[in-house]
């Protein structure tokens, strides 16, 4: 008889502790994580990338620089992004890149003129991330290239890809 007392004791305490101990006030998930990896864009940016994600908004930047005696090539990219759903595998959110394309280089057939030339390109749309500690995504839109020279610009879509690891 003692040991069903106790028994009975024992399970009705955890049953008590289990409803009681699921009642938190601060049982909030901080959503948030850093980026690093490659990526490759238009309007986003080409080379090496960090990505910093808060609950909503996300910032992304993108930059190589390559030098040589003959060549300067320098690409930066900046990136905001929202989210608009956010899973354990998948991302789904919206973009605005911008991207500045710096590239200088010598006539090496026969003249040392310098030829330089300096792009802005910008762009919007939706992207798709998936993975849970590689992430691969990709955005597709709209992008405006060449900026800095008004009359000469051009609109057309765009695709931007990257490969992340979550720090």
């Amino acid at each position: 008889m003692t040991t069903k007392r106790i028994f009975l004791s024992v399970a009705v305490l955890f049953f008590t502790l289990s409803v009681f101990g699921q009642n938190a006030d601060n049982n909030t998930i901080v959503n948030r994580s850093n980026e690093i990896g490659i990526h490759t864009g238009f309007t986003t940016g080409l080379g090496l990338s960090f990505r910093h994600w808060s609950e909503k908004f996300g910032v992304q930047i993108t930059a190589i620089p390559i030098k040589s005696n003959n060549f300067q090539f320098i690409s930066g990219g900046l990136t905001c992004m929202y989210s608009i759903s956010n899973n354990k595998y998948h991302r789904f959110f919206l973009y605005l890149g911008n991207h500045v394309l710096i590239h200088n280089s010598l006539n090496i057939w026969g003249d040392s003129t310098e030829v330089a030339t300096t792009k802005y390109n910008l762009g919007f749309g939706p992207g798709f991330e998936v993975g849970k500690n590689v992430r691969f995504n990709i955005m597709i839109g709209y992008g405006a290239y060449n900026l800095l020279e008004a009359p000469d610009f051009y609109l057309l879509p765009t695709v931007e890809a990257g490969l992340y690891f979550k720090l």
